[in-house]
């Protein structure tokens, strides 16, 4: 069943992709088998008038198929959300780029079929692109590569889409995230502090201080992370896992005592996702050379009850 999935995905790009070639070749056949008609004598049979005119019929529905897929009417838009559309505003209107850009798209968003999608995106990349179709390919080949994994490969397509000011905010944050993905946090750090004044001002992204915060524990720049959990307290902007991010920063400059005391004040509260939190603690434990139950041990130490306990 896969295999015939794969063979009709296959014969799909086949069509989007070589359009002029399809609709050329039943055009051809026809006119062949209409030249027979009228220089084979021998056999004067209306079956090579025929096969002709089947041969234009077929020629004229592939047209037809080719024009209601580039959506020469409209934009066949079924499976885009309008925040799609308006990411893809003027962009890829017309011809044979609009045909592929949405063919691909389509395969993205509404198939889930990545590598197909990636590879016409690949294709359209080579065609003569508008400074706002680079960005807006750009924008949605990083959303791909995301989706599949590389991530590094990702951030540099979403840098493409923000030189290009594709809704720069989001291809902003999409660049900081996968270059830290990709442990590139030099450059994750240089996107993200591009996108905190626009956040600001534009009173978006009330998570992006946490983020950052939990971006610089895993560059191990504890007093970095430190200055973004802070900022995310002043403005309340979800303190409790802000509380988190400073009990780690605490721990990874050796400041045991006030880390263990903001892990506890972060339970107390019943930070969210507990398990998830627990574990990610663990994680920076063992990368800053703790033992990853170091919390829970030193709580008991202290207070000769597990943490879970706190919890109840």
């Amino acid at each position: 069943m896969k295999r015939l999935l794969k063979f009709f995905s296959a014969l799909k790009r086949l069509y989007v992709t070589s359009a002029p070639a399809g609709a050329a070749v039943p055009y051809v056949l026809g006119l062949i088998f209409v030249f027979f008609y009228f220089v084979d004598h021998t056999h004067p049979d209306e079956a090579y008038l025929i096969c002709g005119a089947v041969m234009f019929l077929a020629g004229l529905f592939i047209q037809i198929g080719f024009s209601v897929n580039r959506g020469i009417n409209g934009t066949p838009a079924d499976y885009l959300s309008d925040y799609d559309k308006d990411v893809i505003g003027t962009a890829f209107m017309y011809g044979e780029k609009k045909r592929m850009f949405y063919s691909a798209l389509e395969l993205l968003l509404a198939e889930n079929n990545y590598n197909d999608a990636l590879d016409i995106f690949r294709d359209l990349k080579g065609k003569s692109l508008t400074d706002s179709e680079q960005g807006v390919l750009g924008f949605y080949t990083s959303i791909c590569y995301s989706r599949m994994g590389y991530s590094t490969n990702a951030a540099h397509c979403a840098v493409i889409a923000a030189e290009k000011e594709i809704h720069l905010p989001e291809s902003l944050l999409m660049a900081a995230r996968n270059f830290s993905l990709s442990a590139s946090y030099g450059s994750a750090a240089e996107y993200y502090e591009k996108l905190v004044p626009i956040a600001e001002s534009k009173g978006i992204f009330p998570f992006i201080y946490n983020e950052i915060g939990r971006m610089f524990l895993s560059a191990n720049l504890p007093e970095k992370s430190r200055y973004y959990f802070e900022k995310s307290i002043e403005y309340g902007l979800d303190p409790i896992t802000s509380q988190g991010g400073l009990a780690l920063a605490s721990l990874l400059e050796g400041k045991e005592d006030e880390a263990c005391e903001r892990y506890r004040l972060a339970l107390i509260a019943r930070i969210g996702d507990m398990e998830g939190f627990k574990s990610y603690c663990a994680q920076i434990c063992t990368a800053g050379g703790y033992p990853e139950n170091f919390f829970e041990e030193h709580l008991r130490e202290r207070y000769g009850k597990a943490d879970s306990h706190i919890n109840g």
